[in-house]
């Protein structure tokens, strides 16, 4: 995930063809301040008006920083202009954003150690649509915590995307949704300094007794087990087992078209 503070609005939408197809890239400030408190950007990118910006105190660790200086664009445009293959503007600025952003952001998070673990489970690759739905659950559990914004994500309604599903022979997306949440959980819980409590208003649960009930309905561990490294073996397991068979990983590579890729 990409947390973009961005005034231009042709910036913003370099920015957006800038993040790999797998991640979201948030730009409207209200949601941009959510994420950053409570989610898990690999990156946050400043405009010039904003070159002050710093990012609120988190969990883990704080996100780089990369600004785009007013002098940075105005190189870029002079670079684009005396350059012979004469390529238009958005796609120039976002080839080098997309540059800066892979010298600058975190290469590995606790999510893409997530998937690899899942992928091992499942005992082969995940496919492209599945990791894009498990990023940006895991990356911002209190957004993605139910369907609605999933849909939208999806360019989709929550009955043509459930549709979507059904269509596949797949489990309801929801089901999906809740077992990436409850790896987020368990991640935020192997930081033993935190409480359950704290773990349940970071990542969108009503209680700590909710998050307590969920797990356990799902999982059938408790916040207890899930911190421990057997825990999360436990959860990678069962959830391989009744969501991620062959069939079910050969219907979601029918759907890579899921979440719409943002090129240049």
């Amino acid at each position: 995930m990409i947390i973009g503070y961005i005034p231009d609005p042709f910036v913003r939408a370099a920015l957006l063809r800038a993040g790999h197809p797998e991640e979201d890239v948030i730009l409207d400030p209200r949601l941009a301040d959510e994420a950053l408190a409570f989610g898990y950007p690999r990156l946050v990118v400043c405009g010039p008006a904003d070159a002050g910006c710093a990012p609120f105190p988190r969990m883990e660790s704080v996100p780089p920083v990369l600004v785009l200086s007013a002098a940075v664009l105005s190189r870029w445009e002079e670079e684009r202009r005396s350059d012979a293959e004469a390529v238009a503007r958005i796609q120039w600025m976002a080839r080098r954003i997309r540059e800066m952003v892979g010298r600058e952001a975190w290469e590995v998070s606790w999510v893409d150690r997530a998937l690899s673990d899942l992928g091992r489970a499942a005992g082969m690759p995940l496919p492209a649509a599945l990791r894009g739905f498990a990023r940006r659950v895991m990356e911002f559990p209190s957004h993605y915590d139910d369907l609605h914004p999933l849909a939208e994500a999806c360019g989709l309604s929550r009955g043509a995307l459930k549709a979507r599903f059904r269509r596949r022979g797949l489990p309801s997306p929801y089901a999906y949704l809740r077992w990436f949440r409850s790896m987020a959980v368990a991640y935020a819980l192997s930081d033993r300094s935190v409480t359950v409590a704290q773990v349940a208003s970071r990542l969108g649960y009503t209680s700590d007794g909710n998050l307590c009930r969920s797990m356990l309905a799902l999982t059938r561990l408790t916040p207890t087990e899930a911190r421990t490294v057997h825990g999360w073996n436990r959860l990678l397991i069962s959830f391989a087992w009744t969501h991620l068979g062959e069939g079910a990983l050969e219907a979601w590579r029918g759907m890579d078209d899921l979440f719409v890729a943002r090129v240049a």
